[in-house]
């Protein structure tokens, strides 16, 4: 029993915390953003998978082979080249050798204590046996030896030894000229102390035999301090930008290119792993402060997932629109031209964001995007500044759309920008006046590019994802439009109110900056429903009020249902939300004041539940352009009941109207604000005050006969002036 208690507080906890950490509603949102990070990541990393490269040094080039990403890589061959020359720098170091001298000087005494034993020995073999013992001497110079004087041999032998014993002081280094300068200047000495005879060239063969390198090469010592300086040269670095040509057609393969090859991946592709991962937390980093930002910021847009999966098509068009432009164009692009492409397909996301989704959210994403293409270009933030710049451009150009001409409009302003911005740009890098004029063709053919795209991909996207844009909006406001044709010919009295209010509700929109477009597309097809049942409604009547033959619960029934009946004749003819939103919220919740009068007069009490009967299903009006239109309906209605519209009655109508739905609490969910309310009012009293003006009265040809024979004028009494409430209809903010 304690086990099956303890499993189901284990099974309510875990509900809990699924609840509160992942609420049912955010598992579509969820996928949404998976499939948005899964997709980027797939698009960045297909650019770390480069074509195979089989060529080697010597071999011709069938193709010409681009750079398919940037890439920064060491140049070995200049690298090498510069190692060696420092390296060179290092001079050859000598090891000393401690004991060159005392055996340059063994060698001295040790010949002329040779040539002593052969003079002792006074055989005629005693020459040759010098010679057997001394190599180096001649045989004149042996036989010299023997003959000369002995003091002149002890002579010599002071000499020799001096003279070795002086030069193996000094360096004599083994790989130079050192051994060679030592023995010119011991003959030089020799020749001067014992003249030019036998005993000086006896003295000065002994000297040149004896003396040796006292210096030999460390080679080890070396090498490690030319390893050494080797190791201080920073490698050389070059880099390939993506699009930059790696190889021609038809050039011969050298090892520079083997080294580009190699770097760019393609002697062995592989998928860069690190790159990904760098990738994957990159794009789910955006894509989850894009969420939150959303959820905060936007929740209307949050709460549409046709909205999110809208944003999420769009951000990946956004970075295929490289891959994309570059199909479409069949051109070889360059890093540059690349570069381009990423503006293009980033000016064109932002442009298509602010129409179909939210200008402020599109101004918060084209900074991401920016990132995008910067990312794209492996760090060149020189083409993210002019897609951040250029996207802003082209959000605030497309803000209003009405016309062709505004596309063209936007085009040019979004070229203007991005060829300012690429001049700028090319002064900061010291590119030539050449670089920065194709950079400027590109700009130019860039901007147009975005604004085709921008067409193109807002008639495709539209629909699919049910946003709306002012183009649409101009398509539906045509009288040619079949609804409102039918309208026209079933209710002409609906239409003509129609029309009215769209005059109201366009004004007091401008007024306080909300869509006027489309305030006045959702006034023409507020009241379509009247279209099923149009001679229940006072504005279609001709003869006789069909009101009077039904009870007051049925009168009301009836002019509620025109809601409901148009939010089917709009799903009909497939109108977008926002349309049907102002349809189904133009009435809220208000009451239908006339048929309710006329119920409580035949019941003893008011009560809760016969109020809510007569009241219109709703919901409340929800945005600012749907409280407008429901403002200017009831206002269109009740002034028509004004007998005298003098301004004054039009302020007091208009203002009794706008209190009375508000202490219905009818705007209560509506962003309408006090002083935008106040606002709508002053533009619906300055148009009706133009629409409603008094008429001067032509008089009749017998009054202008008798205006002629009398003299004197008449006074005209003046009009009473009347209570402007009492003109008010108790029908008026019912809706008939």
């Amino acid at each position: 029993m304690s086990k099956r208690i303890e499993r189901q507080r284990l099974r309510a906890v875990s509900t809990w915390l699924r609840q509160r950490l992942f609420p049912r509603w955010d598992w579509q949102r969820l996928g949404i953003a998976v499939v948005t990070i899964a997709v980027l990541c797939l698009v960045f990393s297909g650019r770390f998978i480069p074509d195979k490269v089989t060529l080697q040094v010597g071999d011709i080039s069938p193709r010409e082979v681009r750079a398919h990403r940037t890439v920064r890589y060491v140049d070995l061959e200049e690298t090498r080249r510069l190692r060696e020359m420092a390296a060179k720098q290092v001079n050859l170091l000598y090891e000393h050798l401690p004991f060159a001298r005392v055996d340059a000087v063994r060698s001295v005494k040790d010949a002329f204590e040779t040539i002593a034993r052969a003079r002792t020995m006074r055989s005629p073999e005693s020459a040759r046996w010098l010679t057997q013992q001394l190599p180096y001497l001649p045989a004149d110079l042996a036989l010299a030896a023997l003959q000369l004087p002995a003091s002149d041999l002890q002579k010599a032998r002071e000499v020799a030894i001096a003279q070795v014993d002086e030069a193996m002081q000094r360096e004599i280094r083994a790989d130079t000229g050192d051994l060679a300068e030592r023995k010119r200047a011991v003959q030089a000495a020799c020749a001067q102390q014992l003249g030019r005879g036998s005993l000086s060239r006896l003295t000065t063969a002994i000297c040149v035999n004896a003396l040796r390198p006292n210096r030999v090469p460390d080679i080890a010592r070396t090498e490690a301090l030319r390893e050494r300086e080797r190791r201080q040269v920073r490698p050389v670095y070059r880099t390939l930008v993506a699009g930059d040509v790696v190889i021609r057609r038809g050039e011969r393969v050298t090892e520079q290119h083997i080294e580009m090859f190699t770097a760019l991946g393609m002697r062995n592709p592989r998928l860069h792993w690190a790159s990904v991962v760098a990738i994957l937390i990159l794009v789910t980093m955006l894509v989850v402060l894009a969420a939150l930002h959303i959820a905060h910021y936007h929740p209307r847009v949050y709460q549409q997932p046709r909205q999110l999966w809208l944003i999420s098509v769009v951000v990946a068009l956004s970075a295929l629109g490289v891959k994309l432009g570059s199909s479409l164009l069949g051109l070889p692009l360059s890093g540059v031209q690349l570069g381009y492409l990423t503006v293009m397909s980033t000016t064109m996301a932002g442009m298509l964001l602010a129409v179909l989704v939210s200008p402020h959210l599109a101004t918060l994403l084209v900074g991401m995007l920016a990132i995008q293409s910067a990312l794209l270009m492996n760090g060149e933030m020189r083409f993210a500044a002019i897609s951040l710049m250029s996207s802003l451009v082209g959000i605030y150009s497309v803000r209003r759309l009405h016309d062709r001409y505004d596309l063209l409009r936007a085009g040019l302003w979004i070229g203007a920008t991005s060829l300012m911005l690429t001049w700028v740009l090319g002064w900061m890098s010291q590119e030539t006046v050449t670089e920065m004029s194709v950079g400027s063709a590109w700009a130019m053919l860039m901007s147009m590019l975005a604004v085709g795209g921008f067409a193109i991909f807002v008639a495709v996207l539209e629909r699919p994802f049910g946003a709306v844009t002012h183009l649409r909006l101009l398509e539906l406001s045509s009288p040619e439009h079949p609804l409102l044709k039918e309208l026209m010919l079933r209710a002409p009295g609906t239409y003509a109110h129609s029309i009215m209010v769209s005059h109201l509700a366009d004004a007091a929109a401008k007024a306080i900056g909300a869509d006027s477009l489309l305030a006045r597309v959702g006034s023409y097809y507020h009241d379509v429903g009247k279209m099923r049942r149009p001679e229940f409604f006072v504005e279609n009547q001709r003869m006789e009020n069909v009101h009077d033959r039904l009870n007051p619960s049925l009168s009301a029934l009836i002019i509620a249902a025109h809601v409901k009946d148009g939010l089917e004749l709009a799903d009909q003819h497939r109108l977008p939300r926002p349309i049907r939103d102002i349809i189904a919220q133009h009435h809220g919740t208000s009451l239908i004041s006339f048929f309710y009068q006329q119920a409580l007069a035949g019941c003893e009490m008011h009560t809760p539940v016969l109020e809510q009967q007569f009241r219109y299903s709703g919901p409340k009006p929800q945005s600012k352009e749907a409280g407008i239109v429901m403002l200017a309906d009831a206002v269109e209605a009740a002034s028509r009941s004004l007998s005298r519209p003098t301004p004054a009655r039009i302020e007091s109508l208009v203002n009794h109207i706008i209190q009375e739905k508000i202490a219905d609490g009818q705007l209560d969910e509506c962003s309408l604000t006090f002083s935008e309310v106040h606002k709508v009012q002053e533009a619906f009293c300055r148009l009706l005050v133009a629409m409603l003006h008094s008429r001067v009265e032509y008089p009749s040809s017998a009054a202008i006969t008798h205006a002629g024979s009398d003299s004197e004028p008449t006074d005209t009494p003046s009009e009473a002036v009347v209570d402007a409430q009492s003109d008010i209809p108790v029908v008026a903010s019912g809706g008939l």
